[in-house]
């Protein structure tokens, strides 16, 4: 196997680094391949390289000879590349040349290469932070890092709040006017190798990833955050609307903290272009929007004085601060939950409403997607895992039935896969169109068989239907030239994996908000409605635990 190729980038600019057409994907590249760079320390920025030269294999000889890469060659879909030649090269960037330093030679590669020089000044030795001195022992021994934003609205250093940043976190502004209410940590989840555990696709869905929940924690008005997240784990963070879904667009740049590391940052970043050079989170590129309070011990303007910030300090760092020093256990407000809780500590009066999606909420019996101690205490190893065989199909087939306490009889049966609604028969077991032509039912699908039907329905285009003769069929499409049927018209799909507040999604999930005036409001609990949406933001995967013995396998 040839050694992975190497794309040279020019530091922090996400620009290609030489001229020549360089690529990292399977098939021929016509700048060849870089395997390894190692930079020399005499002034002169050229680089010490591992390259091969593009060669293919001309299959009209016999044997085949290896001939290099034209733009006739490489036109040809059938071309096939030769075995490389890996040898030490010296790159110089700014005259764009690459002179050999060991010639090529056929069945040999050198794949890694090192310049062993001195240098006329060191760098630095930065030394390990070590508790209590550089980091907080409380913090290290729960195995934990500190994300600290001084605020979701300054992007790039531009103040992007309506009307501005200063507005929103006064005191006398309510909640509602705030779009960002409360941040999610999220977490890859790694997948087996093959020759461990061969996962078939359907085990992702619309998917191609499978995503884990660290937890949630409100932002505060001025958009400021400062929280636990769990050491040495890969992480992304999520902006969420008061309905706690995503608002902000998926944040692709992977995150990870030591166990008592700090990492504050101004706010977000737009990703880097040519015109806009900026590594994603470099500090120092800008100053913040955000400056804090203006002076200590001053509350924040029509904030509760309870919370006396310091001069420069963000409402998340002053609650943070307060947090450790008064509160048991320590920090304690800094810590996320697996519930999305929200209580106004910062207005004097009148105070904003409460929000609880709880997975202990009396609403929400079904099987609840995190261990029960970790939604009443959470530590850096708890996770929401949802999987829709386990978490959401039950809310489709979960009773819903309302009881006449005098009679027993049955007032109202709003179960959404029962006989009658999103299902193929009616009450009396007689073919009927499911309720919206979406069929719930948790039976396996046609079109897919490691997967239930309810799950393709609401995701992928099917088949409009119709009843002919007490049967159930695909509405035909009119009839060609020939007098032959053309496909007919198709319905769905109903939700958008990837976002709950896409246009699907939206309209799925509003048609049970309390008070929308939609058949099927309040069907679902605002606790249900919290599990749809982060399942939805997340990717709504089919399974986002490649262990789980229910995987299918090849």
């Amino acid at each position: 196997m040839p050694p992975k190729p190497l794309k040279l980038k020019r530091a922090f600019s996400g620009l290609a680094l030489t001229t020549n057409d360089v690529r990292t994907i399977d098939g021929p590249s016509p700048g060849g391949r870089f395997n390894s760079a190692y930079p020399l320390w005499d002034g002169s920025n050229r680089i010490l390289t591992s390259w091969t030269q593009c060669r293919l294999l001309d299959q009209t000889t016999t044997p085949a000879t290896i001939v290099p890469c034209t733009d006739q060659r490489l036109a040809d879909p059938n071309v096939q590349i030769a075995p490389s030649i890996y040898s030490v090269w010296m790159f110089d960037p700014v005259q764009n040349t690459l002179l050999p330093i060991m010639t090529p030679t056929e069945n040999v590669m050198i794949t890694d290469v090192v310049a062993a020089q001195p240098r006329a000044t060191l760098p630095p030795v930065i030394l390990d932070k070590q508790a209590p001195a550089d980091l907080d022992s409380t913090f290290v021994s729960d195995a934990v890092g500190v994300l600290s934003i001084k605020s979701v609205y300054d992007f790039d250093g531009t103040d992007t709040a309506t009307p501005n940043i200063a507005t929103l976190a006064n005191g006398a502004t309510a909640a509602a006017n705030r779009p960002a209410r409360f941040i999610r940590l999220v977490k890859a989840v790694s997948q087996p190798d093959d020759d461990v555990r061969d996962i078939d696709n359907a085990a992702f869905g619309v998917t191609p990833f499978m995503r884990e929940i660290l937890g949630y924690a409100p932002i505060e008005p001025d958009g400021s955050v400062k929280i636990k997240v769990p050491a040495n784990v890969a992480f992304q963070f999520e902006i969420l609307d008061a309905n706690a879904r995503r608002i902000s667009p998926q944040h692709m740049n992977w995150l990870q903290l030591r166990p008592g590391e700090v990492l504050e940052c101004n706010g977000c970043h737009r990703p880097a272009t040519a015109q806009n050079p900026r590594s994603h989170g470099r500090s120092g590129l800008f100053t913040a929007v955000n400056t804090g309070a203006t002076s200590t011990g001053q509350p924040f303007p029509n904030s509760n004085p309870v919370y006396s910030p310091d001069a420069g300090e963000t409402m998340a760092q002053t609650r943070a601060r307060t947090s450790c020093s008064s509160d048991a256990p320590r920090c304690v407000q800094m810590t996320p939950s697996m519930n999305v809780v929200f209580t106004d500590i910062w207005s004097a009066t009148p105070k904003d409403p409460d929000i609880l999606f709880s997975y202990a909420d009396a609403s929400f019996t079904t099987p609840a997607p995190t261990p029960a101690a970790c939604v009443t205490q959470w530590t850096a190893q708890c996770r929401i895992v949802i999987n829709y065989t386990q978490h959401i199909q039950p809310l489709w087939d979960k009773p819903r039935v309302t009881i006449d306490p005098m009679t027993m009889a049955v007032i109202s049966d709003h179960t959404c896969s029962r006989a009658g609604c999103h299902n193929t028969v009616d009450a009396a077991a007689a073919a009927m169109v499911p309720g919206g032509q979406l069929d719930l039912q948790a039976v396996a699908s046609d079109e897919e068989p490691l997967q239930l039907r309810s799950y393709r329905e609401l995701f992928f285009s099917d088949n409009e239907q119709e009843l002919v003769g007490g049967a159930l069929q695909d509405v035909p499409g009119p009839l060609d030239q020939n007098g032959n049927p053309t496909p007919g018209p198709t319905v769905g799909p109903y939700l958008d994996g990837g976002s709950a507040r896409g246009g699907r999604s939206a309209a799925f999930l509003s048609r049970f908000a309390t008070g929308s005036g939609s058949t099927h409001a309040g069907y679902l609990s605002p606790a249900e409605l919290r599990l749809l949406s982060e399942w939805l933001d997340i990717g709504a995967q089919y399974f986002n635990n490649p262990f789980d013995p229910a995987v299918p396998v090849n």
